[in-house]
This record gives C-alpha cells, sequence and structure tokens, in this order.
C-alpha cells in the first residue's frame, strides 16, 4: 500500500491511495492478483 502522486501534461497533481498483492507462481513469474486505487477521503 501507499500513495502515488500523478502528473498531467499540465502540470496538475492528485495523490492516489494504491494497493498490489503480488502471487509468485510455481515457475517462478510473479503476478499481481490484487489492484485498488482510490482517492483520499475529502469530506
Amino acid at each position: 500500500m501507499g500513495d502515488v502522486t500523478i502528473t498531467d501534461a499540465d502540470g496538475n497533481t492528485v495523490s492516489v491511495a494504491k494497493t498490489w498483492s503480488f502471487k509468485k507462481l510455481e515457475n517462478g513469474d510473479v503476478v499481481i492478483v490484487l489492484h485498488h486505487s482510490s482517492l483520499p477521503y475529502a469530506p
């Protein structure tokens, strides 16, 4: 889990909360089994 800051071509930024979960397969490959992105709570 963590925050990622994304910048567009005009220089505008937004921070997004990210979650990834990975699994290592029997053949040694690592794959993403869960990915979630959300904007932080802002009342």
